[in-house]
């Protein structure tokens, strides 16, 4: 049975890659208890989305145009402390940062199912902060 609309979690991707931002939008959407809400593909986009959409979870991609993802971190962790979010790079040093601020991690070379589990338990996260 398919999970209705307000059982889905809300998902915004921030990633400056066209092909990657598109198959995250695909993955996320064929889940039934996910829902790609909007992406962005440099950091002034991914913060004027987050307020604007108010997602659930954010996928934000490390080495965004404009703005880097650990400032963009710390703005949603401040601005929008309700919100997960979900660092997904394929800059691994950035982790140790990321989780401290309250991120989840999942590095570009991952599984899928690891960045389906960490949007799932992102939410939870933010409840804790």
């Amino acid at each position: 049975m398919p999970a209705s609309d307000s059982a889905r979690i809300r998902v915004l991707v921030a990633e400056n890659h066209p092909s990657v931002r598109e198959n995250l939008r695909y993955l996320i959407d064929a889940e039934e208890d996910l829902e790609c809400v909007g992406v962005a593909k440099e950091g002034r986009s991914a913060v004027r989305l987050s307020q604007d959409l108010l997602p659930d979870v954010v996928v934000l991609d490390e080495d965004l145009p404009g703005t880097p993802g650990l400032e963009i971190l710390a703005w949603l962790i401040g601005a929008l402390p309700s919100v997960g979010v979900v660092v997904y790079t394929l800059n691994t040093d950035v982790f140790e940062e990321a989780r401290r601020l309250g991120a989840a991690c999942v590095a570009k070379d991952a599984s899928y199912e690891v960045l389906l589990r960490a949007i799932r338990e992102a939410p939870s996260l933010a409840s804790v902060r």
